[in-house]
């Protein structure tokens, strides 16, 4: 696949002073030397989903996300999942984890307690008061 990229972008050398992922230069459909920014990547990607008819609330961290949650579902080892996302504390893998989780009666019990929370205290005199 990498050599289908290079004979595409004409790259027929290697040149250690060149970015393999290069610019296009504007609409041309050439490439530049300048190699390839986090902008270009995202204009690129944004695109791409686009003309698949995918959200445009997508982003390439989303599809890290997805492809993490995927290997753990599929029993991937988390220490081989950590690895492959090249994260340096499993805890920081677990947090990437969007299979279902299951629900607990203690996280039910708290639902109540944070929609009072959330309700306005009553200004002016009450019932009964007064």
């Amino acid at each position: 696949m990498l050599f289908d990229y290079l004979n595409a972008a004409g790259i027929t050398e290697l040149d250690g002073d060149l970015p393999i992922f290069r610019s296009s230069k504007a609409k041309k459909g050439t490439l530049s030397t300048a190699g390839m920014t986090d902008n270009d990547l995202q204009r690129m990607f944004k695109r791409r989903l686009r003309k698949a008819g995918l959200p445009p609330t997508l982003s390439p961290h989303s599809f890290r996300v997805a492809a993490i949650t995927n290997l753990l579902t599929q029993g991937v080892p988390l220490e081989d999942v950590q690895n492959l996302a090249n994260h340096a504390d499993p805890r920081t893998t677990r947090l990437y984890d969007r299979r279902q989780r299951k629900v607990t009666r203690n996280i039910v019990e708290r639902i109540p307690v944070y929609a009072e929370s959330l309700e306005p205290e009553p200004s002016g005199p009450q019932p009964g008061e007064g």
